[in-house]
């Protein structure tokens, strides 16, 4: 991995929209929260840290089990943009986060990685599949006191359009960059590759 930079998993929702804890929800033999951080972890190693709420025991115990690191975001309940402010505080001396969502299991390693590797001195790095923007967003360090002071629920969209000129596309065959899980009927099917 590029040295300095960090990946930042956001796995601190509420799934309200779910109808009960989606990061539990199974894809391919295991809760979702934790499948989306070991495909992380394929291409970040040691560099990844995924943030969770206040109370998450249990799902704090099966990412230790696997040497994923965690942080628990006390106001995690404020929204995404605490608990992103969290995550690149507890990293703050990295070169730039490459930040994305538990919620999106079907993402390849590979983009994550491409990501990470675009990073570069004042970039945004954004993958875009077929000319939609996605997940997961790469900041240069320069961002971090912006990223650090994020609150709400808007994460770090207004970051991205405050600086249109620090935004660097990079195209990815990637559909998993556009989909993220939200109700039931949107989970993998069981025999389907993610």
């Amino acid at each position: 991995m590029h040295s300095g930079i960090q990946g930042i998993l956001l796995a601190a929702g509420r799934s309200q929209r779910f109808g009960g804890d989606k990061r539990f929800a199974p894809i391919a033999g295991r809760p979702m929260a934790l499948h989306t951080a070991l495909r992380w972890k394929e291409v970040m190693g040691q560099a990844l840290l995924v943030v969770l709420r206040a109370d998450d025991v249990e799902l704090a115990a099966l990412l230790a089990a696997q040497d994923i690191a965690y942080t628990h975001c006390p106001d995690a309940s404020q929204g995404m943009g605490h608990s992103l402010a969290h995550g690149v505080r507890c990293r703050a001396r990295a070169s730039g986060w490459v930040v994305g969502l538990a919620d999106m299991p079907q993402l390849r390693p590979s983009t994550v990685l491409c990501v990470a590797r675009a990073l570069g001195p004042g970039r945004i790095v954004v993958p875009t599949c077929d000319g939609v923007r996605g997940h997961p967003v790469g900041f240069d360090a320069v961002f971090g006191p912006a990223l650090m002071a994020l609150k709400g629920d808007q994460g770090a969209r207004a970051l991205l359009l405050a600086h249109p000129q620090a935004l660097h596309p990079i195209e990815q065959p990637d559909p998993g960059m556009l989909i993220d899980v939200d109700r039931p009927d949107q989970i993998p099917d069981a025999g389907a590759r993610c």
